[in-house]
């Protein structure tokens, strides 16, 4: 008879099974292994822990008690991490596991089944470890494993039980739970980690600590499991990002499965045909009646539809009421010679110290308008201990995506010689800026015969501007260069409404810099007031009353 996991690959591969693109990949992946000649498939063994699975029981709710019946998709997770072999050494072919499900798909039950597996049935001494960002997150999966080994004498009577840790006496196995911030958490030596909740994590200390430590295991394991979160520059969406790159052919590491329960299209939410790409336990843990529900009160209470789209169908979302989103920005990026153009309009956004200053440079290219911006930031950001992002803008440093201007403070001399240049190779409109700490800058462009205009950071200036450009990415009619800075920026603005529908950028709520998005806002200010106008009244001619 067929294999469960086997049939659920076929069913995905012809399509009687909805799924989205990333898991497609893992499907074609898992069939093109099978055929691979570096590597067999041992069935014998997936078996035997699909098996042990059915040995476990649930440990929460009204099922509590009741054995587990893994679902078809946790079935062909199990299947390929522990069915494919190397046959050059025998070891398994894959050491590490990202696996991106929404919530109330069973993340805990399943990953605590493979905690005690290696504890009770896997071969030789093991050290375990639950890893999250907070002891009390780290042990979720820890205490699912010890309930389902407290709940069944046969577990029960193989190990030793205790509040904070438990021992498989016979190989000196070990399970225990670790916090990000545990001094032990070096100089671990894991035979299986399970990185709980991964978005959550600020850095990858964690994963990093735990992954070099499984160097001297030759069949070691790290697992992360995670929803999906609301920062695009965190480590869990660089792993998610990498996880894409692989099924998709860009990038290859045979030894990293990958398999993340997404949408194709966030629009796909309002399709409930299409739920089951993102929820592949609908119907089972995922409750229908309720999803639907939560959609409908998420159509109705904007507020809540990127926990919506976050938590129940795997859409990283950024900030609570995100601006434009991530994709919709992203679809407009392109290729352009700004050689081609002979207006440009600059929007500035000025910091001191501990934030970007932003360079943005608008085109106007008839109805539609190419952007490019140019980032700032002093050199000691790179370095500081108290700026979290200080990893990603030494990256970006390196690639030529964001710029050093100057070492404690941004150096106003170096913006203003290239506002100079670019006056020099431009016909400059306008330098449009927000009025805070501007001064200095101010008063040297206007003593160089350039014309600048106050961009005033309230409903009255940003409201039409945010407006319409949400009109233009939504129409396609701005172009960027698809600088990781300006697209990390746009995911990052979060809007504020008042009373009369008016909105605004609000720097407080946003979960990190949108200097670059506001330098576009105030670039776009005078496009609207200098190219707009002109436009329209060139189109329409002078209407005599």
């Amino acid at each position: 008879m067929t294999p469960s996991y086997h049939n659920y690959a076929l069913d995905i591969r012809s399509g009687k099974i909805p799924a989205c693109k990333i898991v497609i990949g893992a499907i074609n992946r898992y069939f093109a292994d099978l055929e691979n000649p570096l590597y067999y498939f041992d069935d014998k063994q997936v078996d035997k822990v699909l098996a042990f699975s059915r040995l476990c029981s649930h440990v929460k709710g009204d099922l509590r008690g009741k054995r587990i019946e893994l679902a078809d998709w946790q079935q062909f997770i199990i299947a390929n991490l522990f069915g494919f072999i190397r046959k050059d050494n025998g070891l398994r072919k894959y050491r590490t596991a990202y696996i991106e499900v929404p919530r109330k798909s069973g993340k805990s039950t399943f990953v605590s089944i493979i905690v005690n597996w290696f504890l009770i049935c896997e071969k030789g001494q093991h050290d375990i470890y639950t890893a999250a960002v907070s002891r009390d997150q780290a042990r979720i999966v820890f205490d699912d494993a010890r309930q389902m080994i407290v709940i069944n004498p046969i577990l029960a009577k193989r190990v030793n039980v205790f509040q904070h840790h438990i021992i498989e006496p016979k190989n000196n196995s070990t399970l225990k739970p670790l916090a990000a911030k545990a001094n032990t958490i070096e100089g671990t030596n894991p035979s299986l980690a399970i990185i709980d909740e991964y978005h959550l994590h600020p850095d990858n200390s964690v994963y990093s600590a735990l992954s070099l430590g499984m160097g001297a295991r030759d069949n070691a394991m790290l697992i992360a499991i995670t929803t999906a979160g609301t920062s695009t520059i965190s480590p869990c969406k660089q792993q998610n990002d990498y996880v894409q790159k692989l099924l998709q052919g860009e990038a290859e590491d045979e030894s990293y499965f990958g398999i993340i329960y997404t949408l194709d299209d966030e629009k796909e939410f309002e399709e409930e045909s299409a739920w089951i790409k993102a929820n592949p336990n609908l119907g089972v843990s995922v409750k229908l009646e309720e999803l639907r529900d939560q959609v409908k009160r998420s159509k109705a209470i904007g507020t809540t539809l990127t926990e919506t789209l976050t938590k129940r169908f795997n859409i990283w979302c950024q900030g609570e009421q995100q601006w434009i989103r991530a994709k919709t920005w992203k679809d407009c990026a392109g290729t352009f010679e700004v050689n081609d153009y002979d207006d440009l309009i600059i929007g500035l956004d000025l910091s001191v110290s501990n934030d970007l200053t932003a360079l943005g440079m608008l085109f106007p290219d008839g109805d539609k308008i190419k952007f490019k911006g140019r980032y700032y930031i002093p050199k000691a950001l790179l370095t500081s201990t108290d700026n979290k992002n200080a990893a990603i803008y030494k990256n970006w440093v390196d690639k030529g995506f964001l710029h050093i201007a100057g070492d404690e403070r941004i150096d106003f001399a170096l913006i203003k010689r290239d506002i100079l240049e670019l006056a020099e190779q431009y016909n400059l409109i306008s330098v449009a800026y927000d009025p805070w700490n501007a001064n200095y800058l101010t008063t040297e462009l206007i003593g160089e015969s350039i014309t600048i205009e106050k961009a005033r950071p309230g409903y009255q200036t940003m409201s039409p501007a945010c407006k319409e450009l949400e009109l233009y990415t939504a129409t396609k009619r701005i172009t960027h260069d698809n600088n990781p800075v300006m697209n990390w920026a746009m995911s990052n603005v979060v809007v504020e409404m008042d009373a009369a529908g008016n909105i605004k950028p609000n720097k407080a709520k946003s979960p990190n810099k949108i200097d670059p998005a506001i330098g576009l806002i105030n670039a776009f200010h005078v496009y609207m007031m200098e190219v707009q106008e002109r436009n329209l009244y060139e189109n329409r001619g002078i209407i005599s009353v």
